[in-house]
Order: structure tokens, then sequence, then C-alpha cells
């Protein structure tokens, strides 16, 4: 990548990344969703606030065997879309990975639960990081944040051996 287009790890663990490129936070979640994780979001927030007073936008990737959220961590999720970071943000995207039943029904209670709650920006649910990407930033490209999303995954991996 290019300098200006690198890569700052916020937090990576065995269950998830928390990721800076450019102006866009990228948070993986290959395992569970934990309250660290969301912890990290939050410091991510405020690292990008003063460098990116216009905004940001947050791609939000589930890998398709990923659990559910913990009740918890749903309500912590929440909080952080609603509250003060959510008011900064611009566009959101979360892509649940996979193909089968399982991914098509959570991408679809996703779908609803977003539309019931009214966030303050524009939200999507997508199937595929490439095409998540294309509509969350179009001015940056599909193909820099997938390069990003896969270079921040590989963190993940690496804590997991």
């Amino acid at each position: 990548m290019r300098d200006g287009q690198a890569i700052l790890t916020v937090e990576a663990t065995k269950d998830h990344v928390v990721a800076v490129f450019n102006r866009v936070l990228i948070v993986v979640f290959e395992r569970e969703t934990t309250l660290s994780a969301i912890a990290a979001c939050r410091r991510a927030f405020e690292l990008m606030e003063r460098k990116y007073p216009d905004g940001i936008a947050v791609l939000t990737v589930v890998a398709e065997n990923a659990p559910l959220p913990s009740q918890e961590a749903r309500d912590a999720l929440a909080a952080l879309a609603t509250g003060a970071a959510g008011k900064r943000l611009r566009r959101s995207a979360v892509c649940f990975e996979g193909g089968g039943f399982r991914s098509a029904l959570v991408r679809g209670v996703a779908t609803g639960l977003q539309l019931m709650a009214k966030l303050p920006f524009p939200h999507r649910v997508f199937h595929s990081v490439d095409v998540a990407a294309a509509w969350l930033a179009p001015d940056l490209g599909a193909h820099p944040i997938r390069i990003a999303v896969d270079t921040a995954r590989q963190k993940v991996q690496v804590r997991a051996s």
C-alpha cells in the first residue's frame, strides 16, 4: 500500500481485529464478539475523530462461522452506534460472509434490526466485502479496502496460531 494508505491496528486478538485504513474503521469478527473489541472501536473512533472531523465510515466483517454476539455485546454495539461515536459516522456497512442458509438468515435479521433501530447514518448489510466496500467509500474504491481487510485479517490468524 502507498504511504498515507497504511493500516493502523488498534487491537488484534484470536477473535477479532480492529484497524484503521484511511477514514474507514475496519472491524473483523472471526470468532466471538467481545467487549474488548467494542472498547477498541471506541478508541479507534477517538483517534479518527481528530484526523477526520467530517466523519468516518465503518466496515464490519463477520466470518461465516462466527457465533452471534451475546446480549451484552449487542447492547454495547448499539450504544456505540447510537451514542457519540455514532454521530461521527457517515456510513456503516456490515458484511456477513457465507452463502448458506444461516448466513442469509443472519443478514435478513440484521437488516430488520437496522430498520427498527433508526440509526442516524446510512447503514447496509452485505454478503461480500467487495460490494460493501464499494458502497461504503466509492471514492476510495473497493480494491484498496479489500486489501486492507485482508491485511487486518492476517493479524487475527497470526494470533490464533
